[in-house]
Formats: C-alpha cells, structure tokens, sequence
C-alpha cells in the first residue's frame, strides 16, 4: 500500500494533494480478512479428489511453460528481450507516484483511525501511537524518502510484536520490502538523500536496481504467503468470501460447473504460491506481469472502487516491475546493450 508523485518533496503540495484524494477515497479491501468477519471461519479442508488433482497440474504446467517461455531456443531475440531486459527511464516518475499512493493510503488510515490495515486493531492506550507514526511518515517524506523507508521497517518489524503473529504476518513481508525499497529508491526521488547516498560513494542508479529487486521479492513473499497461510492452510475464510461473492469463480462461465467454491480457492491458493516463488526466484518475465495485472483489474471492475483504492500500491509496483524488473533469463552477452543501470 503505497502513494507517490513528482512534487513529493515539497511538503504542502504533497500533502493537500493527498486530503484531495482522501475527500473521495471510500474504505480499501485488498485481503480476505477485511471483508469476513473475525470468527466466520469455517472448519474446511481442501479437496483431494481427480478435480483438485487437475488443477493443481494444469495450473502448475501453465505457469512453467509462461516462465520458461523466454527459454525456449528458437524465440526470436526481439521478442526475449522485450519479455525480459529492463526498461529504465531517467527520470522514475512510477516511483514518485509509488511515494504519493503510500502517503495516501496513510491518510486514509487516519481518516478512518486505522493503523495500517482495518484488521490491526490497537489498543487505546497505543492508538495515539498509531496516528503519530503515520503522520510523521507523511510529513517525513517530503524531507528524506530513505529515513521513510526506515521507519516504515522498523514499524514492519514491530507489528510481530504487538499483533497476534499469524495476523502480523499477513502485512510484515508487503511493509517490510516497500521500506526497504524506498530505502534504496530515495536518492533517485530526494536531493537530501542524494546527498547522503553520494557522501557514502554509492550510486543512485545502482541503488535504484536494488530497490527494483526488494519489491519484487517483497511481492514475492507476500503472494507465496497469503496463498499458502490464507488459501491453502487455512482455506475456510477464504471459502466464505467466494461463497458470498460467487462471481469471482468463473470456471462455471468455462462450462466447467462442476469446479466448486472450495476447488476454485485450491486454484488460487496454488497460483498465489506459483507466482509468489517465480517472482523470488526472478524467473518472472512480462508474461507473469501482465498476467498479475489484469487479475487486479478484473478483480477491480468485479468490486468496485473501494477494491481499486486498496490495491493501486499493487498496480504501480506491478507497473514498475513491467518496465524495470526484467528477469534472470537475460542474456548475459546482450548487458552491454542494456545497461540501463
């Protein structure tokens, strides 16, 4: 969950630009647990029968033959590159925006007196807490996007303290690796961290790959965890949410009516994992990208504009990683015609 713009380091613009946005913001949902009730989980297992085996198959086959697609010998050279090299543009105005999106979702939060997701509930004599660290990220990112990145690693961290450890683990890896992101993006975005980042003899441009890396790792662990503790572990919840909101199981609309509610989050739960452990391993390429792209926006224009607000963070990292992530697949003869970095 993330904001970003080009005027960020110039405070009052940031943040009037963010209280516009939030006057016609409404409540943000991007995880199963935002929309069931504490308590509702029903007591599922996954099924284990022909269905559930040919899923997991064919789901497992479809990712592989997308990530290895850029492997295969005779693949025109244009087309592997345009599925694998980065492409870096000078100035990284999807990482301003990145900024402005966090800054955002934060103010949202303190209009709606959350601390971080609707899920985390501290308690009094810890919620004024809560509203000083979020405001003082926003305000603190106009001065230095780095030092934002710290705080917000450190506050990751400290979430296994204070949260019930499997609801903490539900965000640590997404809030973790965004502040370490921007930890590395911040030369690239601020002049006091350009500074910094020069006095120490380090170069912004590579800071900026290592920064691409963190967020696609990051995304990484998230996915590879919501689908294993979410879908797979523990797919009652989730279960619950598609029996409420049928629609999103769509093997029905394939003809495909014997493919259940219960096989449906199976489908997810394995395709979470898949492309969670691609992205980790940087064997995603722009097919992967892509495909993740028109999941949110299908998933979008099924939930309305409460789901878009929650999942833009997603989108411009998604967006970020469609142009710069590239992929290990790169050939390694071919660097000198793309040294973007």
């Amino acid at each position: 969950m993330i904001n970003m713009k080009l005027g960020l380091v110039k405070a009052c613009p940031q943040v009037t630009a963010c209280l516009a946005l939030l006057c016609f913001s409404q409540p943000s949902y991007a995880h199963v647990r935002w929309f069931i009730a504490d308590g509702t989980n029903p007591d599922v297992s996954l099924p284990f029968d022909t269905i559930a085996l040919g899923i997991t198959l064919t789901t497992l086959s479809l990712f592989a033959l997308a990530a290895l697609f850029t492997r295969v010998p005779i693949l025109p050279h244009p087309l592997k590159v345009g599925l694998t090299h980065p492409v870096v543009t000078p100035h990284p105005w999807l990482w301003y925006f990145l900024v402005l999106i966090l800054n955002c979702y934060l103010a949202v939060n303190l209009l709606q007196g959350e601390f971080l997701a609707p899920n985390l509930y501290l308690s009094p004599q810890f919620a004024l807490y809560g509203v000083i660290i979020q405001a003082t990220a926003i305000v603190i990112m106009a001065i230095s996007v780095s030092f934002t990145g710290v705080a917000i690693v450190l506050t990751s961290i400290a979430l296994l303290l204070f949260f019930p450890f499997f609801i903490a683990l539900d965000y640590v890896f997404e809030f973790l690796f965004v502040g370490l992101s921007l930890i590395f993006i911040g030369p690239s975005l601020n002049r006091n961290d350009y500074s910094l980042c020069k006095s120490w003899g380090k170069n912004k441009d590579q800071w900026r790959r290592i920064a691409v890396h963190l967020i696609r790792i990051g995304l990484g662990l998230q996915l590879l965890e919501l689908g294993i503790h979410n879908k797979l572990m523990l797919p009652g919840m989730a279960l619950a949410f598609i029996d409420q909101n049928d629609y999103y199981n769509f093997f029905p609309l394939l003809n495909l009516p014997q493919i259940s509610n219960l096989h449906f989050v199976l489908f997810v739960g394995i395709s979470e994992t898949i492309i969670g452990l691609l992205l980790i391993a940087n064997l995603a390429n722009r097919i992967i990208y892509a495909l993740l792209l028109a999941i949110f926006t299908t998933t979008f224009l099924l939930s309305g504009l409460e789901e878009l607000v929650g999942h833009m963070p997603i989108f411009t990292i998604l967006f970020i990683l469609f142009l710069e992530g590239g992929s290990s697949v790169t050939a390694k003869g071919d660097s000198h015609k793309h040294n973007e970095y």
